[in-house]
């Protein structure tokens, strides 16, 4: 089953769109690491609080995910950008009624 994950970055004052020029920086990088599913950027429409929605195959994918370069390269980026270390949530689905808009959708990559 494939683990869906939510970070909650909490950007100083006025830092929510150089949060997002870093995510800019790694996201391709991520999307490229094995087992990546979804790894999406969502900046509060007030600009400083940064939530990214991410989904990994496996939960070794995510493993290897957070000890990974593109990980360490974001940390790096960010310093001095947030008000404090980002939250994360390790996520189960609970799909509830319309089966399509009850739930995040799986990844469907062409073959």
């Amino acid at each position: 089953m494939s683990v869906t994950v939510v970070a909650v970055l909490t950007a100083k004052p006025g830092q929510g769109p150089a949060v997002i020029e870093s995510f800019r920086e790694v996201s391709p990088l991520v999307h490229a690491e094995p087992g990546c599913e979804l790894y999406a950027a969502h900046l509060e429409q007030t600009g400083d609080t940064v939530v990214m929605v991410e989904r990994w195959t496996t939960r070794a994918d995510l493993d290897a995910h957070a000890s990974g370069g593109p990980l360490a390269r974001l940390n790096e980026l960010t310093v001095g950008l947030l008000e404090r270390p980002y939250d994360v949530w390790f996520l189960d689905p609970v799909p509830l009624g319309d089966s399509v808009k009850g739930a995040i959708p799986v990844a469907h990559r062409p073959i």
